[in-house]
């Protein structure tokens, strides 16, 4: 045995480096981890981790839908966004001059499963549902049963109590009517049930800022709120949502649910969180370091003492905070038009394209199968839907009012009469659009000169407001063709 060991000596161990290799080392080390660390926060959030630092493990992206030809940039931008690791699961559709031009779809709606995210898949969009309710506001205010100028007592007596006599539906509809926060009861999922018992705690709430107009997003509220009106005004006593599925889904061939149940559990998209390690890197790095900063109004959720915490935790029903807290099917049951319309790109694409053509409907396709159209829409012979909204009504929800300071969103917005905002968005400075956005990304714009509607849809929550990156590059995209097809 010690022979053998002699003829294999021990190696000789190498020298310790002198301080300068250690420091070089030490260096390497460091950038290194700079290295990884700047791939890991500004690379695709969505993307195992192997793939986001080492561009290994990358999962295969199969994009469904079509785009006319002059439009097929717009599908590698699509594709670019989930090789990016920006997307779990997404929609983008795009009218141009009332005709279907991009409708895309991409990813998992459910990444457990791998059940994929198609042109059958549902999505909850947030505050983009905002714009809905806002349309059927304006057919009531068309109808003669509403008037933005009036005083919401003059619909609902009660509601004039705590300071909100002169508080005007006007007021409401631009988030200025003082009752964006709710801290006279803590809300719960059940109270919001029993309309009627909805209608006493919210008639109760005193006025946010003891009745001075104040512009501070009504992000849940506004819904609740308009929707006790629509139901006091309605010869029928109809919700928003009930109107929108007797009146808009069918007529215009469009999903979009303020209500569902569990018959939905298996088209609707699952929501998946930004990622807690970058949310809390986003937090403490310095903006130059970060491709997408994290939005103010994140920090201003954190103090209690905010209106932006008020409004968007202390008010949300059972103080929901986590994006994928809506995941419960429980939570979309009741109606909230606010905050928890059910649809997919296709449909908030055609009402935007409805809205950029002043309310007049979209000629319909003679190769269309009336397999496809609604019987309201069979039955018409001229093969029309009826207008949405007359030009006059579009004229009037579309008023420009004066840009203001919104203090939970911690932006200038410029609204319209009609509830909307004005946008000049990143790269786009020279367009502007009308809608709004959901939280976590969603969008539902329109721009009336260049005939677009735009919409936007996706399961993976990011952290920018109004629109980020994934639906501005879309964005900019079809605006430059429409610039060259009108050139």
């Amino acid at each position: 045995m010690n022979e053998i060991k002699n003829k294999f000596p021990s190696p000789k161990l190498p020298s310790l480096p002198s301080s300068l290799s250690k420091r070089r080392l030490l260096i390497y080390i460091t950038l290194l981890n700079l290295f990884f660390l700047y791939r890991y926060i500004n690379g695709g959030p969505f993307l195992p981790l192997s793939c986001q630092l080492i561009g290994l493990g990358c999962p295969n992206n199969i994009i469904k839908g079509f785009t006319t030809e002059e439009f097929s940039p717009v599908r590698q931008i699509f594709l670019e966004n989930f090789e990016n690791g920006q997307e779990v699961g997404a929609q983008v559709s795009v009218y141009y001059n009332n005709k279907l031009v991009v409708d895309l779809s991409g990813g998992f709606a459910d990444v457990s499963t791998g059940k994929p995210y198609d042109e059958t898949t549902l999505q909850l969009v947030f505050s983009s549902t905002k714009v809905l309710s806002g349309i059927v506001i304006a057919r009531l205010v068309e109808q003669g049963l509403l008037d933005y100028d009036a005083p919401i007592s003059k619909y609902w007596p009660e509601f004039a109590q705590g300071g909100k006599k002169n508080v005007t539906l006007l007021d409401l509809m631009v988030h200025r009517a003082g009752v964006g926060y709710i801290d006279s009861i803590d809300m719960s999922l059940k109270d919001l049930y029993d309309l009627d018992d909805l209608s006493e705690i919210l008639a109760k709430q005193p006025h946010n800022f003891n009745g001075v107009p104040t512009r501070a997003y009504h992000g849940i509220s506004r819904g609740w709120y308009l929707n006790e009106i629509v139901r006091r005004v309605d010869p029928r006593h109809r919700t928003i949502g009930r109107i929108v599925s007797e009146e808009i889904a069918p007529q215009y061939n469009v999903e979009f649910y303020l209500s569902i149940n569990k018959s939905f559990k298996d088209r609707l998209a699952s929501i998946y969180t930004y990622p807690l390690v970058r949310m809390l890197a986003k937090m403490v790095l310095p903006e130059s370091f970060l491709s997408e900063p994290l939005h103010p109004i994140f920090f201003q959720m954190m103090d209690k003492n905010t209106v932006a915490y008020k409004s968007l935790i202390l008010t949300a029903p059972d103080r929901t905070q986590q994006p994928q807290d809506w995941n419960h099917l429980d939570m979309l049951m009741p109606e909230g038009p606010s905050y928890n319309g059910v649809t997919n790109s296709r449909s908030m694409a055609k009402l935007a394209a409805i809205m950029a053509n002043k309310g007049k409907s979209i000629p319909l396709l003679t190769s269309t199968s009336t397999d496809e159209l609604s019987l309201n829409v069979q039955q018409n012979s001229l093969l029309e839907e009826p207008q949405l909204i007359s030009n006059n009504t579009y004229d009037l929800i579309a008023t420009r009012l004066e840009p203001i300071f919104d203090s939970v969103l911690q932006e200038t917005i410029t609204p319209s009469v009609g509830g909307f905002g004005y946008f000049r968005l990143k790269g786009l400075e020279d367009v502007e659009f009308l809608g709004w956005g959901g939280s976590g990304g969603s969008m539902f714009l329109w721009n009336q000169e260049l005939k677009i509607g735009f919409a936007y849809a996706m399961n993976a929550f990011h952290t920018a407001l109004l629109g980020d990156e994934r639906s501005l590059k879309l964005l900019r995209q079809v605006v430059d063709i429409v610039k060259q097809q009108q050139n």
